[in-house]
């Protein structure tokens, strides 16, 4: 229990589990509060195939709760954007897709750099032609990069690894992505930290204390973010991070988000009554 580390802004990050009552308590109860919420590992199961997840019915209906409240909701993933929403269904929310390379506010909102010089057809094609010999590899396509799975059979990670460390050198715009039981090729400027600073500002909240929930590596840059802004960063699972707090699975994140959605209604209600002089009921 006293095992700990420094991150760089002096604060101190937990190597160990916590409930998530532990982060509730930690909560100022003077803030405005926006919520970056990754999906696979944080809100999805794991599944062996990727096509397979989803977030189920009871965190979708606590989700769906905190945005009644005025709390902005986020999803920041490696999925893409259409596939998020499809995850994400009936919530609709913002989502920063790829990693933060792809990020929609609404139809009239949507922000991605220029990636027509990056041929992803032909990625494809070589990532294919390198597979051949390991038909348990999955390719993913995500339109703006290409994703290796090796859940199936994990035994199968360095050879996943070294299909994409011998294709990089052919695209100089793309950079690796290690995560759980995936490599992926995707556009250099992808990064969930940046996007959470894009979103930060687009929809004008820089004023509130931000959390973020994640589960991979991918989301360290976010947790970096997250934390030089004094705000809440939440690691899901075991494994190295910069995150301020670690919480043991996605069950206890769904904890997580229902205890802080009873917090932001509770005090929802008493700043009505002392306003109104009057109780209200939020379903």
């Amino acid at each position: 229990m006293n095992s700990q580390n420094t991150i760089s802004d002096g604060r101190e990050k937990n190597t160990y589990f916590v409930t998530p009552d532990d982060i509730i308590n930690n909560l100022s109860l003077d803030k405005n509060y926006c919520l970056f919420l990754d999906i696979d590992g944080t809100l999805a199961p794991f599944q062996i195939d990727p096509e397979q997840s989803f977030i189920p019915n009871t965190t979708l209906e606590i989700i769906k709760k905190i945005i009644k409240l005025n709390i902005p909701v986020i999803a920041v993933t490696g999925r893409d954007v259409d596939t998020a929403y499809k995850l994400l269904q009936p919530i609709e929310i913002p989502v920063a897709g790829l990693h933060g390379l792809d990020i929609y506010f609404d139809s009239d909102h949507y922000i991605r750099p220029d990636l027509s010089s990056i041929n992803f057809k032909n990625l494809k094609q070589d990532i294919m032609k390198s597979c051949e010999k390991y038909p348990e590899l999955l390719i993913e396509d995500k339109g703006y990069s290409i994703a290796l799975h090796y859940r199936k059979n994990p035994e199968l990670e360095n050879h996943a690894i070294n299909i994409m460390h011998q294709i990089i050198p052919n695209y100089p715009q793309l950079k690796i992505n290690n995560g759980k039981f995936v490599v992926e090729l995707i556009p250099n400027q992808a990064d969930k930290g940046k996007a959470i600073q894009t979103i930060l500002n687009h929809l004008n909240i820089s004023s509130a204390h931000p959390i973020f929930i994640g589960d991979d590596l991918t989301d360290e840059s976010g947790f970096i973010c997250i934390n030089q802004k004094f705000g809440t960063s939440i690691k899901v699972g075991s494994g190295e991070t910069q995150a301020q707090y670690r919480l043991k699975d996605i069950d206890t994140v769904t904890n997580f988000l229902l205890l802080f959605q009873n917090r932001i209604k509770s005090l929802y209600v008493k700043n009505s009554q002392n306003q109104n002089g009057e109780k209200i009921c939020l379903s």
